[in-house]
């Protein structure tokens, strides 16, 4: 059995204010367990730091903790699959609204991860409307490389309940900091990474 955590860092907006990238990230690991008690524990030992914050975040972790959390990420076995757009290419996606945008954005993601196994995944809630979350779940699922059909469940939930979510989070968080200020002090601890640019 396989888990799969989805999340993402940046935005597809196009004000000036906008980031430049939109990264999408997809962490898999064979026992979730892991990532749960890896969250728990950083956050016993580091209480007096982070205090009692609902759920870890990139942008609000002391940059000690969010290594110190990589360190112990890799004692793991996990894979890392990474999709970063550049959106000085929107221009090409000019009749893509960026509902459908986010969704191709997710089927780049999913064609780099092989299912060999019955496999969960959990994507941080960001589509609201049943039939959203139906396009991407078929978007998603049909461009998995998923040759012997292996049963794949599909979740959109809230990372504050689920632990793996929070350290997609950080890897998502890491990866924007590398692509859109030229930060590359956190990806470099990420291992097992697959990272594709797009569009």
């Amino acid at each position: 059995m396989s888990f799969i955590y989805i999340d993402e860092s940046g935005d597809l907006g196009t004000k000036s204010s906008s980031s430049r990238y939109f990264v999408m990230v997809a962490i898999k690991i064979d026992d979730s367990r892991k990532l749960e008690i890896l969250v728990n524990k950083i956050r016993k030992i580091s209480k007096n730091e982070i205090g009692y914050m609902n759920e870890l975040k990139g942008f609000n972790l002391p940059n000690d903790i969010i290594k110190k959390i990589f360190k112990n990420l890799n004692k793991f076995d996990y894979e890392t699959f990474i999709v970063v757009f550049d959106k000085s290419n929107r221009y090409k996606l000019k009749d893509i609204d960026n509902n459908l945008l986010y969704d191709l954005i997710a089927s780049e993601l999913a064609n780099l991860i092989n299912i060999n196994e019955h496999t969960f995944v959990f994507v941080d809630k960001t589509k609201n409307k049943d039939n959203e979350i139906k396009n991407f779940n078929k978007m998603f699922t049909d461009n998995l490389c998923n040759y012997k059909n292996y049963s794949v469940s599909l979740n959109h939930v809230n990372s504050m309940n689920f632990k793996g979510l929070q350290i997609a989070d950080l890897i998502s968080w890491s990866i924007f900091q590398s692509v859109e200020h030229e930060n590359d002090e956190f990806i470099d601890l990420i291992k097992n990474k697959t990272i594709k640019k797009v569009f």
